[in-house]
Protein backbone atom coordinates (compact mmCIF):
# COMPACT_ATOMS: atom_id res chain seq x y z
CA UNK A 1 0.00 0.00 0.00
CA UNK A 2 2.80 2.30 1.06
CA UNK A 3 4.24 1.79 -2.68
CA UNK A 4 0.95 2.57 -4.45
CA UNK A 5 0.88 5.67 -2.47
CA UNK A 6 4.35 6.45 -3.41
CA UNK A 7 3.58 5.75 -6.94
CA UNK A 8 0.58 7.79 -6.78
CA UNK A 9 1.90 11.26 -5.38
CA UNK A 10 4.66 11.02 -8.35
CA UNK A 11 2.47 10.58 -10.68
CA UNK A 12 0.29 13.46 -9.55
CA UNK A 13 3.67 15.43 -9.24
CA UNK A 14 4.16 14.49 -12.95
CA UNK A 15 0.90 15.54 -14.10
CA UNK A 16 1.36 19.10 -11.95
CA UNK A 17 4.69 19.99 -13.02
CA UNK A 18 4.52 19.01 -16.33
CA UNK A 19 5.61 21.91 -18.30
CA UNK A 20 8.20 24.09 -18.83
CA UNK A 21 6.72 24.51 -21.99
CA UNK A 22 9.47 25.48 -23.92
CA UNK A 23 10.34 22.31 -23.80
CA UNK A 24 7.58 20.26 -23.57
CA UNK A 25 6.68 17.98 -26.42
CA UNK A 26 3.15 17.62 -27.51
CA UNK A 27 1.97 15.19 -30.13
CA UNK A 28 -2.04 14.51 -31.42
CA UNK A 29 -3.64 11.97 -33.36
CA UNK A 30 -6.95 12.01 -34.24
CA UNK A 31 -10.07 10.30 -35.99
CA UNK A 32 -10.35 11.71 -39.60
CA UNK A 33 -13.90 10.51 -40.27
CA UNK A 34 -14.82 12.61 -37.19
CA UNK A 35 -16.94 15.84 -37.43
CA UNK A 36 -15.87 17.57 -34.83
CA UNK A 37 -17.96 20.20 -35.83
CA UNK A 38 -20.98 18.49 -34.03
CA UNK A 39 -19.34 18.59 -30.55
CA UNK A 40 -20.37 21.21 -28.35
CA UNK A 41 -20.52 19.78 -25.46
CA UNK A 42 -18.17 18.28 -22.85
CA UNK A 43 -17.61 16.10 -19.15
CA UNK A 44 -14.87 14.30 -17.87
CA UNK A 45 -13.77 10.98 -16.85
CA UNK A 46 -12.51 11.20 -13.18
CA UNK A 47 -8.74 9.81 -13.79
CA UNK A 48 -8.62 7.06 -11.24
CA UNK A 49 -4.77 7.86 -11.00
CA UNK A 50 -4.92 11.67 -9.59
CA UNK A 51 -6.60 11.30 -6.32
CA UNK A 52 -5.72 14.54 -5.13
CA UNK A 53 -8.42 16.83 -5.81
CA UNK A 54 -6.28 19.99 -5.63
CA UNK A 55 -4.51 19.06 -8.48
CA UNK A 56 -7.75 17.09 -10.26
CA UNK A 57 -9.48 20.35 -10.23
CA UNK A 58 -6.25 22.34 -11.34
CA UNK A 59 -5.85 19.85 -14.22
CA UNK A 60 -10.09 20.01 -15.06
CA UNK A 61 -9.84 23.52 -14.70
CA UNK A 62 -6.94 24.29 -17.17
CA UNK A 63 -8.81 22.06 -19.50
CA UNK A 64 -12.38 24.01 -19.32
CA UNK A 65 -10.84 27.35 -19.77
CA UNK A 66 -8.96 26.10 -23.40
CA UNK A 67 -12.80 23.99 -24.49
CA UNK A 68 -14.97 27.17 -23.30
CA UNK A 69 -12.86 29.31 -25.36
CA UNK A 70 -13.39 27.49 -28.50
CA UNK A 71 -16.75 27.68 -27.64
CA UNK A 72 -17.24 24.11 -25.64
CA UNK A 73 -19.55 24.08 -22.51
CA UNK A 74 -19.27 21.74 -19.89
CA UNK A 75 -22.22 19.82 -19.33
CA UNK A 76 -22.69 17.12 -16.92
CA UNK A 77 -26.49 16.04 -18.45
CA UNK A 78 -25.53 15.40 -22.10
CA UNK A 79 -22.06 15.93 -23.10
CA UNK A 80 -20.79 15.15 -26.33
CA UNK A 81 -17.52 14.34 -25.81
CA UNK A 82 -15.50 13.04 -22.24
CA UNK A 83 -12.65 14.13 -21.51
CA UNK A 84 -9.93 11.38 -19.67
CA UNK A 85 -6.70 12.29 -18.39
CA UNK A 86 -4.32 9.69 -17.72
CA UNK A 87 -0.35 10.36 -16.38
CA UNK A 88 3.06 8.40 -16.08
CA UNK A 89 6.36 8.89 -14.65
CA UNK A 90 9.24 7.77 -15.81
CA UNK A 91 13.10 8.83 -15.77
CA UNK A 92 15.85 9.51 -18.18
CA UNK A 93 19.53 9.87 -18.14
CA UNK A 94 20.84 13.12 -18.35
CA UNK A 95 24.78 13.46 -18.37
CA UNK A 96 26.43 16.50 -17.30
CA UNK A 97 30.15 17.33 -18.71
CA UNK A 98 32.29 20.10 -16.76
CA UNK A 99 35.74 20.62 -18.13
CA UNK A 100 38.55 22.24 -17.38
CA UNK A 101 42.16 23.51 -18.10
CA UNK A 102 45.03 25.64 -18.38
CA UNK A 103 48.02 26.39 -20.66
CA UNK A 104 50.84 28.28 -20.95
CA UNK A 105 52.88 28.76 -24.68
CA UNK A 106 54.47 31.96 -26.35
CA UNK A 107 56.98 32.58 -29.34
CA UNK A 108 59.64 33.64 -29.77
CA UNK A 109 62.68 34.37 -32.28
CA UNK A 110 62.06 35.34 -36.22
CA UNK A 111 58.75 35.66 -37.71
CA UNK A 112 59.43 35.21 -40.74
CA UNK A 113 57.29 34.17 -43.70
CA UNK A 114 57.63 30.80 -43.13
CA UNK A 115 57.07 31.03 -39.43
CA UNK A 116 58.75 30.92 -36.87
CA UNK A 117 59.66 28.67 -33.36
CA UNK A 118 57.99 28.59 -29.69
CA UNK A 119 57.06 26.76 -27.00
CA UNK A 120 54.14 25.94 -25.13
CA UNK A 121 52.07 24.16 -23.11
CA UNK A 122 48.76 22.76 -21.17
CA UNK A 123 46.78 20.56 -19.46
CA UNK A 124 43.17 19.83 -19.39
CA UNK A 125 40.65 17.24 -17.80
CA UNK A 126 36.67 16.48 -18.04
CA UNK A 127 34.48 15.33 -15.40
CA UNK A 128 31.15 13.48 -16.96
CA UNK A 129 28.27 13.11 -14.00
CA UNK A 130 25.32 11.03 -14.83
CA UNK A 131 21.54 11.72 -13.17
CA UNK A 132 18.49 10.57 -13.57
CA UNK A 133 15.63 12.96 -14.45
CA UNK A 134 11.89 12.66 -13.80
CA UNK A 135 9.95 12.81 -16.77
CA UNK A 136 6.04 13.44 -16.84
CA UNK A 137 3.58 11.80 -19.60
CA UNK A 138 -0.08 13.51 -19.49
CA UNK A 139 -2.50 11.45 -22.31
CA UNK A 140 -5.66 13.24 -22.62
CA UNK A 141 -8.40 11.50 -24.45
CA UNK A 142 -11.41 12.90 -26.06
CA UNK A 143 -14.11 10.04 -26.23
CA UNK A 144 -17.44 10.31 -28.21
CA UNK A 145 -19.92 10.11 -25.13
CA UNK A 146 -22.79 8.29 -27.67
CA UNK A 147 -20.06 6.24 -29.44
CA UNK A 148 -18.08 5.27 -26.60
CA UNK A 149 -15.02 5.59 -29.26
CA UNK A 150 -11.78 7.51 -28.85
CA UNK A 151 -12.03 10.88 -31.57
CA UNK A 152 -8.85 12.34 -30.40
CA UNK A 153 -6.04 12.14 -28.37
CA UNK A 154 -2.82 14.07 -26.61
CA UNK A 155 0.23 12.97 -25.37
CA UNK A 156 2.58 15.78 -23.86
CA UNK A 157 6.01 15.19 -22.01
CA UNK A 158 8.72 17.17 -19.84
CA UNK A 159 10.83 16.94 -17.35
CA UNK A 160 9.09 17.22 -13.71
CA UNK A 161 9.97 20.16 -10.76
CA UNK A 162 8.89 18.16 -7.75
CA UNK A 163 9.74 21.34 -6.11
CA UNK A 164 7.67 23.66 -7.85
CA UNK A 165 4.73 26.13 -5.43
CA UNK A 166 1.51 26.30 -5.91
CA UNK A 167 1.04 29.69 -8.18
CA UNK A 168 3.77 27.93 -10.42
CA UNK A 169 1.71 24.66 -10.63
CA UNK A 170 -1.24 26.72 -11.50
CA UNK A 171 0.77 28.62 -14.13
CA UNK A 172 2.12 25.51 -15.80
CA UNK A 173 -0.86 23.72 -16.08
CA UNK A 174 -2.69 26.46 -17.76
CA UNK A 175 0.69 26.87 -20.23
CA UNK A 176 0.96 22.70 -20.81
CA UNK A 177 -3.35 23.05 -21.56
CA UNK A 178 -2.67 26.04 -23.80
CA UNK A 179 -0.45 23.88 -25.90
CA UNK A 180 -1.70 21.09 -25.48
CA UNK A 181 -4.95 22.31 -26.79
CA UNK A 182 -3.67 24.77 -29.31
CA UNK A 183 -4.97 22.74 -32.51
CA UNK A 184 -8.08 21.40 -30.55
CA UNK A 185 -10.80 20.79 -32.31
CA UNK A 186 -8.85 19.35 -35.33
CA UNK A 187 -9.18 20.40 -39.05
CA UNK A 188 -10.06 17.75 -41.27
Amino acid sequence: MRNRTAQTTLILLAVVALAGCSTMTVSTDFDRSVSFAAYKTFDFIPAEEVKNPLIRARVEDAITKQLAAKGFTRSSDNPDVLIAGRARLTSETHFDTTSYGYGWGGWGGYHGPYGGYGYGGGMGTSTTVAREVPVGTLIIDVVDAKAKKLVWQAVASDTVDTNARADERDYKINKAMEKIFKDFPPKV
